[in-house]
């Protein structure tokens, strides 16, 4: 990654909020391109990617986050999360969630064109906020308060609605914070 290009996610990343806002400009930017309460979606990537940065005393969402099987791996660069990503896949483990939206690779893996994709910010960020309006257009997922649980658990079979309800508190108390 050039230079300028890590500067700028940096900026994007760390330099946190706009001045009218409490969510840096990205989200704003994706969320408005997807047509998702920006807010909303803040809440969803903190608490699927969120990490406390030790430099700058913050907790902010982590591009490069790898979730495998409940254990979450945070690497300092697109590079090593890719590395650690790619040995999964070529063991023939695609369980594992990726980047900012913590998007599951078995299951979103459509949604980019390789896994080198699946870690860059902007492309995770807005296959995540088309996933959140996707679930909000279920009929059984109709509400902004519902979509939340139907990001993290889709199905909606019975054991889901439980670990979705449990996701949609978790969420529904860092959006109030926002």
């Amino acid at each position: 990654m050039s230079l300028v290009r890590m500067l700028t996610l940096m900026l994007l990343f760390i330099s946190g909020p706009s001045a009218a806002s409490d969510i840096p400009e990205m989200y704003l930017q994706v969320a408005e391109e997807q047509d998702v309460p920006a807010k909303l979606f803040y809440a969803i990537i903190l608490n699927e990617s969120r990490s406390t940065n030790k430099h700058i005393n913050r907790v902010l969402p982590w591009p490069w986050t790898i979730n495998h099987r409940g254990t979450p791996h945070f690497f300092h660069n697109r590079a090593a999360a890719y590395r650690f990503a790619r040995q999964l896949v070529e063991s023939g483990d695609y369980q594992f969630d990726v980047g900012l939206g913590q998007m599951n690779w078995r299951w979103h893996r459509h949604r980019f064109s390789d896994l080198w994709d699946a870690l860059d910010p902007y492309m995770n960020l807005t296959a995540s906020a088309a996933h959140l309006r996707e679930q909000y257009e279920r009929p059984e997922c109709n509400s902004w308060d519902l979509a939340i649980g139907c990001y993290h658990r889709p199905a909606q079979k019975p054991l889901d609605k439980r670990i979705a309800a449990n996701y949609r508190e978790r969420v529904m108390k860092l959006w109030s914070n926002i």
